[in-house]
């Protein structure tokens, strides 16, 4: 039917998203203040390596902040030893991005102006604006009998794919809602008598 084909043109015209990796050549001469004065330059240079077209939909921008702990204590042979721990913590927060992929959301019907459009499984697509505090440590007196703990594996826990997964759970009905209200925005404005239903794979 003409007015469905239409209508998923629409649709994954809206959701596309061009991901390019461009070429970027960056020289920065850096002055230094003092009675002689000198200039460093650095330079950046970027190489296109793919060009991905994309259909993943955000429907929602969680706002994500909270406080990451690793302890870990001193032993020897097996023993822990009094005053050995360390204690890191670290406050993050970031802007997490979940919603669909646009390619396998199905559009079915048109007769007498009703739609079933099925949507896929809840997904996380990404992170923006990630900021993570100085770390504060807090040690022992022995505690260089205790291995330092991994800041950089303390970050990628906070960022990992299961953690990530909760977030999409923790949020399934915000995001039924906000799918039905993007679909059914943009059939309606197309044909505004139409009669739209979802299903929901997750």
């Amino acid at each position: 039917m003409k007015i469905l084909k239409v209508l998923r043109a629409v649709v994954v015209g809206v959701a596309a998203i061009i991901v390019v990796v461009g070429v970027l050549a960056v020289t920065n001469v850096i002055p230094a203040a003092g009675l002689f004065n000198t200039s460093t330059e650095t330079s950046d240079s970027q190489v296109i390596t793919s060009v991905t077209e994309q259909e993943e939909v955000a429907l929602l921008a969680l706002g994500i902040q909270g406080v990451a702990r690793s302890d870990s204590k001193g032993e020897i042979f097996g023993v822990e030893v009094p005053a050995g721990d360390r204690t890191t913590l670290i406050q993050y927060e970031f802007t997490g991005k979940v919603g669909i992929d646009g390619r396998d959301v199905i559009i079915d019907g048109g007769e007498d102006g009703e739609y079933l459009v099925t949507i896929p499984r809840f997904i996380f697509i990404g992170f923006s604006e990630p900021r993570f505090e100085d770390p504060i440590e807090s040690n022992g007196a022995v505690s260089w009998l205790t291995p330092e703990i991994d800041e950089t594996a303390m970050i990628n826990t906070i960022l990992s794919d299961s953690n990530q997964q909760q977030y999409v759970d923790q949020n399934v009905d915000a995001l039924r809602s906000q799918a039905e209200t993007f679909y059914r925005g943009i059939i309606t404005g197309i044909e505004p008598t139409a009669q739209v239903t979802f299903e929901f794979t997750q």
